[in-house]
């Protein structure tokens, strides 16, 4: 099977799929204000026509591209295309200023492709594996992996728990809006049609991501321009092998990181590359050479947050639960192609699964002569006003919309999305854990209502079976580790 997915990937548009995802992930990383979450939903639409590998393809493109194209506003502006180049900056702008920017620039690429290269191999390795014991999951063994899922969005995902907590409710309560799993009966549809299929999950991401940044870049005047800011010069840099090699340990534990961090649902690449920032600095001989323009300090970051790209795709692929926004964004591209994640996955279509997974692992090339090519081009892009960039955004969040199912009633979705969305940011509430919670509440009760009427309404089932057990457990041991344990200790400071 790996061997006929690698025959596949000889097709002209795949390769022209894959280079322009990169391309576009990369440009699109540059500008402050955008991300990979919304030109993923923006793209989705494009793919209604494509391939299942090209379609796939070009939105992983741009997902890796992206997190790598953040870190060139980070080092250049000091201002972070994606959340997670906040810590490149650290080290990457006091090289800019210093005149290395394109030493700085240098390193980040070939640690951003080190770490998809480590992320990929993780996924070849782990996804298919994971898969097949997922087979021997039942509606029970499900229900409670589901809801370990979003106990760890909940706990683990940055912010306040009870903020997550709210949006995770807001989540899987959308979910249920349509008809019934098990009778069929209409709920929470007011007698619409258009309701009882539930929320169309493409106009719900395009509101969430897209349209409700229009509208925060709307309403919120008082940012600075980063347009207006002054953009140090780029000279030629040579980094070479050794530079790397002198590297090869921090590449090596801060790939790690990101890619197992990377599996665990609902953490994103943010968490990660700071933790592999502080590592870097903590085993460093002279620690204070960071924040002051150190090459490991843009180095750590970067292989972290890209190998978290590899490594969120694991529990995305082989148990259809989304390791962070942007994977919950891909995952409705691949439901739209009709390859719906989880156990099955690589049983009925896996010679599409490792085409996707192998093209990962060959784009390390063409990303880092692309990288280099548009680096120049670089400059000039984040050049662009945000301002100027969202009225186009806006036109394609409606035509996005009503290309899914050619109903209007998808657009007005998408707009309520977007105003909810935009209301959500403003008061602080994160969107990602509102997101995983639409995808996973409908499984969610399906799981659990199948277990209970197997066992005639008794919750005994969700204990009695091993992989159930070791389930509830691992429950226990997580919050114990994450939330009893920490108040302990300070209980024990305080006294």
């Amino acid at each position: 099977m790996i061997m006929e997915a690698f025959y596949a990937l000889f097709d002209f548009w795949i390769l022209l799929a894959m280079l322009a995802g990169i391309a576009v992930g990369i440009v699109i990383g540059a500008i402050p204000g955008l991300g990979p979450s919304m030109a993923i939903a923006l793209l989705i639409p494009i793919t209604f026509s494509m391939q299942p590998i090209p379609a796939l393809l070009l939105l992983l493109g741009v997902y890796q591209g992206a997190i790598f194209g953040g870190s060139i506003s980070a080092i250049l502006l000091n201002v972070p295309g994606t959340p997670s180049a906040a810590a490149t900056a650290l080290d990457g702008h006091p090289m800019a200023r210093q005149g290395k920017a394109g030493r700085a620039l240098r390193i980040a690429l070939f640690a951003s492709v080190f770490g998809n290269l480590f992320s990929c191999l993780v996924l070849m390795a782990l996804a298919q594996p994971l898969a097949s014991v997922a087979l021997d999951f039942g509606p029970a063994e499900m229900a409670v992996l589901i809801f370990f899922a979003l106990l760890v969005i909940v706990l683990l995902g940055g912010g306040s728990k009870l903020d997550s907590l709210i949006m995770v409710t807001v989540g899987v309560c959308a979910g249920v809006v349509g008809l019934d799993p098990i009778s069929g009966s209409p709920r929470f549809t007011f007698n619409s049609f258009s309701l009882e299929n539930g929320f169309a999950l493409i106009p719900v991401l395009i509101g969430l991501f897209a349209m409700s940044e229009v509208l925060v870049q709307l309403f919120d005047r008082s940012k600075s321009d980063v347009a207006e800011a002054p953009i140090p010069p780029v000279p030629n840099s040579h980094v070479g092998w050794l530079d790397m090699w002198r590297m090869r340990t921090t590449l090596l534990m801060s790939s790690a990181i990101g890619t197992f961090i990377g599996i665990l649902p609902g953490i994103g690449s943010t968490i990660p590359a700071f933790m592999s920032y502080g590592l870097a600095r903590s085993r460093a001989k002279e620690p204070e050479r960071f924040g002051k323009g150190e090459d490991a300090g843009v180095a750590a970051p970067e292989a972290a947050n890209n190998a978290v790209t590899g490594g969120a795709l694991v529990p995305m692929l082989a148990l259809g639960i989304p390791g962070d926004a942007v994977t919950a964004v891909i995952l409705g591209a691949f439901m739209l192609q009709g390859l719906a994640p989880g156990p099955f996955l690589f049983r009925d279509h896996g010679v599409e699964v490792y085409a996707i997974i192998e093209a990962l692992l060959l784009a390390s090339l063409p990303t880092i002569l692309i990288g280099l090519a548009l680096f120049r081009v670089a400059i000039h892009v984040i050049r662009v006003r945000p301002r100027h960039l969202f009225p186009v955004i806006a036109l394609l969040s409606v035509f996005g919309a009503y290309s899914v199912n050619n109903m209007l009633f998808d657009v007005w979705v998408m707009l309520g999305a977007g105003v909810l969305g935009f209301l959500f940011r403003r008061s602080g509430l994160p969107v990602p854990p509102l997101l995983i919670g639409l995808i996973l509440g409908k499984p969610l009760e399906q799981a659990a209502r199948q277990a209970l009427l197997t066992s005639g309404g008794s919750p005994d089932i969700f204990v009695s079976s091993p992989i159930s057990i070791g389930f509830v457990a691992l429950i226990i041991v997580f919050v114990a580790g994450t939330q009893v344990l920490p108040h302990l200790r300070n209980r024990q400071r305080q006294l």
